[in-house]
């Protein structure tokens, strides 16, 4: 913190040190500018929760795309300048500056310009906050309420020290995570917000990255990543109105209005681009300090995202979900799409890959949209020639009933061929091998929780579908199908396709026959059931519902060739010739 006698206490968050990134040299704690300056060279965003690390980085980004908006717009300020640029182009000279600079001008010049607005603890300007936010009665909450995992006494490790006061570093990547990730429900009602009734700020949703399921591509470096996760509607395109918050005029307790004057009733802001979501303030948040800590805090109701987020589309990093009960004759109805916490690689894959012209949409049901950070990336390495997979790292948060307490975050990593995602016949062939590859594996699931419901049956119980030993398999899959499809041989897809069936095979037969010891006698002897007056009913054991698993298998994975039944009437799996490469 910088403090004087005579000057007022300031902690500006451009060279204070409080973003925790790794770097090749272990962790660190940088400043904004030692992240551009090339000091540092940090690999990646690395803090106290994966939501958190998320909400820092898209700070990070909103800088950087205002900072590259100004240059492009310089760039393409002449005729022959329009001209000769080409994103693409530009896009590949640029990730190689910034491999072999590790610094980056352009953004260093831009943050100058707006250095005042910065600062966390500045008397009429305090970074993502409104300096005389209060409440009729006065009323401060400790500062753990913008800490997730320290708001309740219950389900924390924290001591109530690190519950009721923070360093003005932690203090900061809460109030990011909060401006972003806050849970709905009732706030404290702010003076000169129209909107409070009775002193209460009543629900309004959470933050706009509660809404998406946040998609990063991972570079070697954060500088990378950072080009990676940019757009041209991020830099240039259509974009002149994209003001993140330090580029606006201060917030007041109200919220913005697009109708001046109509403070009475106000309508909903609406989000002008990347950046102004990337910083969307869905809270107004003082901070209350005691010497060098921040002890309490107050968060009441911000910028209300219209319509729940339906088709706002200036969210590069979030798929979108299509609506078939919003949408009307001539206004389909888009959400953006959260990434589910269970089952979450096998959920997600079509929200990744999809598109409106592979089987299985239309109607009702058309595709989701793929975050654009994806698109745009496959788009470059088509450009280029260049076959690349793309790291990728997916952050969402599940939020309680009525999302007004925060729940399950959702933090994976997984590698993807950005030929997947490319517009030709042969990659739409691929894609497709791809989603038959994940449809094989729910067919499985579906099969194994039927096996072990039966056997239920067969053991004097009722049919109830297991659902946990399908989740077990998923859970078993999934970590091998993140990297069958990172290392997917594309020239073979066909042998790849038939390699995974096989590996589900091997999977669900071997929990089959863990299921089968654990069920007991009673269920290897089996019972009689649905007998008649005039049937003997049919004998359920755990041998003949294993032949039926066998049999469901068959149909489940057909890519698998198999040997004609045995006198026995038992399948063998060969090892004779794989599927045909597309």
């Amino acid at each position: 913190m910088s403090q004087h006698p005579q000057t007022p206490p300031s902690f500006n968050l451009l060279d204070e040190p409080w973003i925790i990134c790794t770097t090749n040299d272990g962790s660190a704690t940088l400043s904004i500018r030692e992240i551009f300056d090339g000091s540092a060279r940090p690999v990646a965003v690395l803090g106290d929760s994966p939501t958190q690390d998320y909400a820092v980085l898209r700070l990070l980004l909103a800088i950087f795309w205002r900072a590259q908006h100004q240059s492009v717009t310089q760039l393409r300020s002449t005729k022959a300048g329009r001209r000769d640029f080409r994103w693409e182009d530009w896009f590949v000279d640029k990730r190689r500056a910034l491999l072999e600079d590790g610094r980056d001008e352009t953004v260093l010049e831009y943050l100058a310009q707006y250095e005042s607005r910065f600062d966390l603890l500045h008397a009429e300007m305090p970074f993502m906050q409104v300096a005389d936010l209060r409440t009729k009665k006065g009323t401060k909450a400790d500062v753990s309420r913008i800490v997730p995992d320290a708001e309740h006494d219950y389900f924390t490790m924290r001591t109530h020290n690190g519950r009721s006061r923070l360093s003005f570093a932690e203090a900061a990547r809460w109030l990011v995570h909060a401006q972003a990730f806050d849970y709905s429900g009732i706030k404290s009602g702010a003076e000169g917000d129209p909107r409070v009734k009775g002193g209460r700020g009543y629900p309004i949703g959470t933050g706009w990255s509660g809404m998406t399921g946040g998609t990063v591509i991972r570079g070697t470096t954060l500088l990378e990543t950072l080009l990676l996760n940019s757009t041209p509607e991020a830099i240039y395109l259509d974009n002149a109105d994209d003001h993140p918050v330090w580029e606006r005029d201060p917030d007041t307790a109200s919220q913005r209005n697009d109708r001046a004057g109509k403070l009475a009733k106000p309508d909903a802001p609406s989000p002008h681009g990347p950046a102004d979501l990337a910083t969307w303030q869905s809270r107004r948040i003082r901070l209350f300090t005691e010497g060098d800590l921040v002890v309490n805090v107050l968060v009441s109701n911000g910028d209300q995202i219209p319509d729940a987020g339906k088709n706002v589309f200036g969210d590069p990093m979030t798929p979108y979900r299509y609506s078939p009960n919003q949408s009307k004759k001539g206004l389909e109805a888009y959400y953006p799409r959260p990434y589910d916490t269970t089952r979450t690689m096998w959920r997600s894959l079509d929200a990744l890959i999809a598109t409106s012209s592979d089987p299985g949409f239309g109607g009702k049901n058309l595709a989701p949209k793929r975050p654009s950070n994806l698109v745009n990336l496959s788009a470059v390495a088509d450009d280029q020639g260049i076959d690349e997979v793309a790291d990728l790292h997916i952050v969402s948060m599940e939020y309680g009933p009525q999302s007004s307490t925060v729940g399950t975050i959702v933090s994976s990593d997984m590698g993807l061929p950005l030929q997947l995602l490319q517009n030709d016949s042969l990659s739409a062939a691929h894609r497709q091998y791809v989603r038959d590859a994940a449809e094989a594996t729910k067919d499985a699931a579906i099969s194994l929780g039927w096996f072990a419901g039966q056997l239920k049956v067969a053991a004097g119980g009722e049919y109830v579908f297991d659902a946990d030993i399908a989740d077990r398999l998923y859970t078993v899959l999934e970590p091998k199908f993140l990297t069958w499809l990172r290392n997917l041989d594309l020239a073979h897809i066909g042998n790849e396709a038939t390699g995974w069936q096989v590996e589900i095979e091997k999977q669900v037969l071997h929990i089959a026959d863990e299921a089968i010891r654990g069920a007991g006698q009673r269920a290897l002897i089996g019972r009689v059931v649905d007998a008649q007056d005039d049937d003997s009913g049919r004998i359920v054991n755990a041998g003949s519902l294993f032949r039926q698993l066998r049999y469901r298998l068959n149909k489940d994975l057909p890519l698998i060739k198999r040997d004609k039944p045995t006198r026995r009437g038992q399948n063998t799996r060969t090892s004779s010739k794989q599927g045909q490469s597309a």
